[in-house]
């Protein structure tokens, strides 16, 4: 199976936000996949294809984490591997909550190490809003991109991490939780 820990988006108003500026970023006319809303989240650690067995080794290893509750307000659009040359766009977290978020990734990445994937680059708090499918658009999606740059779509609890399962489809992922990690 496919796996990644990840802090979902699950507040509502976020959620309306993110979706409403994925409808902006669909009007400048450029060639984009949006994720759906379901699936909008902050992957800390995505560790590929997995068996069984090291899906359960996982699940322990973040069971025993003991990890503090935090806020992040989600903020900022982005893009890889950059703003002038958008491949995947994303919204980011605060600067002053960004350490927050980044101790809890820390934290499951060093449970997770020797399970999946080995990843060198350092965690950066994104969560995908859309992926860039051909240089269409690109004028008007920069400008949208840029003159968004510190956009706040609101505070959400970080209370719980899950590692989850992602299955691959022509309509795009299903994910299910295998496993949920509450934040003390």
């Amino acid at each position: 199976m496919r796996a990644f820990a990840a802090l979902e988006v699950s507040d509502a108003t976020i959620l309306d936000g993110l979706v409403d500026f994925q409808n902006r970023l669909k009007g400048t006319g450029a060639d984009l996949k949006t994720v759906e809303r379901k699936n909008i989240h902050f992957t800390m650690k995505f560790l590929g294809e997995i068996t069984d067995s090291q899906a359960k080794q996982a699940d322990g290893a973040l069971r025993a984490l003991n990890l503090p509750r935090a806020t992040a307000e989600v903020k900022g659009i982005g893009a890889f591997p950059s703003v002038s040359s958008p491949g995947v766009l994303w919204v980011g977290v605060s600067e002053d909550d960004r350490g927050r978020v980044e101790e809890i990734a820390a934290a499951a990445i060093h449970a997770l190490a020797g399970i999946g994937e080995e990843d060198e680059r350092p965690f950066h708090p994104h969560a995908t809003l859309a992926r860039s499918r051909s240089r269409r658009g690109t004028p008007a999606l920069l400008a949208l991109l840029r003159s968004n740059s510190t956009t706040s779509f609101g505070t959400m609890a970080v209370t719980e991490f899950k590692l989850k399962s992602s299955v691959l489809g022509p309509g795009g992922p299903t994910y299910t939780d295998i496993g949920a990690y509450p934040l003390h």
